[in-house]
């Protein structure tokens, strides 16, 4: 099997308090998905600010027994928005969380800029990397500045963004958090002529992880499986106070940013159509909305730039998903673009 080289663009906050699991649950599944070759983790602020992110991101690793996998941090802030902004709406959506004593962080393993680094990798493998982007995409649009030829040297772009079917209803009513918190970037990467595959909110929100769920992985005896059991309760009882008036999480989470990978390795699982995709930039109250134009408005859609998911096999999902995080055997990583830099 000839495994697909990819770059995992992210903002972990698997384990820290008050920060969505799925981050670190996709990353967990990229490394035991033995379709993929994962060259390396790019860091980017979003769920949990950029150096938060870098720490948990080395720690995730070192759980899954790959603490040479290189992490490379990136952008701080988002393009043009002063990110306090987003984390007051952060704390009025989901509440004050109590954080733990503070710690020493840990930093990248490299000083070169997330941005850099993704330009770098692509010119070196023209055609052949895909990097999927599960956090706001502030890294991304920062490549695509720094050097325009990387929208074409990537093979594709597969972006955790928007919804196609309907409104996101995430951070706010119309805006998912990836789009909200740096539409601006959003906009440079739909409009860089890059190969583009979108898989909305409006799917993510269709896999769910329960307290079943993390039961039967903490069964299995493997012990990041027993990790991420006690990380799922964990989430799905801080969203179970969060959100009281929905039902959906008196017992279960959203497995948002694990069926991006899916969308890799099992394309089949969802189903796709071409579309004009834009992001709003310009209005307050609309901002971060995504608009996915399938040719169903009254106005013409213009050329597609991407395709989006508009269906999901929820069940074939959940059963790839579950056998592959419970694994005991990590799938070896090739690093050979970068393990000797």
């Amino acid at each position: 099997m000839t495994r697909i080289p990819v770059i995992i663009d992210t903002d972990p906050g698997l384990g820290e308090p008050g920060s969505d699991i799925d981050d670190g649950l996709a990353i967990a599944l990229a490394l035991r998905s033995p379709e993929l070759d994962v060259l390396a983790l790019t860091i980017v602020n979003g769920n949990v600010d950029v150096h938060t992110g870098t720490h948990v991101a080395r720690d995730l690793l070192d759980r899954l027994g790959v603490p040479g996998l290189p992490v490379v941090q990136g952008a701080s802030e988002p393009l043009e928005r002063d990110m306090r902004a987003v984390r007051s709406l952060f704390a009025a959506v989901l509440g004050a969380t109590e954080s733990p004593a503070p710690l020493e962080l840990r930093g990248p393993s490299t000083e070169e800029h997330a941005a850099d680094y993704l330009v770098r990798i692509a010119a070196q493998r023209p055609g052949e990397v895909v990097v999927i982007a599960i956090g706001p995409m502030t890294n991304l649009a920062m490549a695509i500045q720094r050097d325009p030829s990387f929208a074409g040297n990537v093979r594709e772009l597969v972006l955790m963004a928007g919804s196609a079917t309907g409104y996101a209803q995430n951070i706010t009513v119309v805006g998912d958090l990836n789009a909200y918190a740096d539409p601006e970037a959003l906009d440079i990467v739909l409009r860089s002529g890059a190969s583009i595959r979108m898989v909305g909110i409006d799917q993510t929100s269709q896999v769910m992880l329960t307290h079943a769920d993390a039961e039967s992985l903490r069964r299995t005896g493997d012990p990041f499986a027993e990790y991420a059991a006690n990380c799922t309760d964990g989430w799905i009882d801080f969203l179970g106070r969060a959100f009281p008036g929905r039902e959906e999480h008196r017992t279960a989470c959203f497995l948002h940013d694990p069926l991006v990978i899916a969308a890799v390795t099992h394309p089949h699982l969802l189903t796709w159509q071409l579309a004009d995709v834009q992001a709003e930039t310009e209005s307050e109250l609309a901002r971060g909305l995504v608009v996915a134009n399938r040719g169903l408005a009254l106005e013409p859609a213009g050329p597609p730039n991407a395709e989006v998911a508009i269906a999901t096999d929820v069940d074939g999902f959940r059963r790839l998903f579950l056998s592959r995080i419970s694994r005991e055997t990590l799938t070896h990583i090739h690093n050979s673009c970068t393990s000797k830099e």
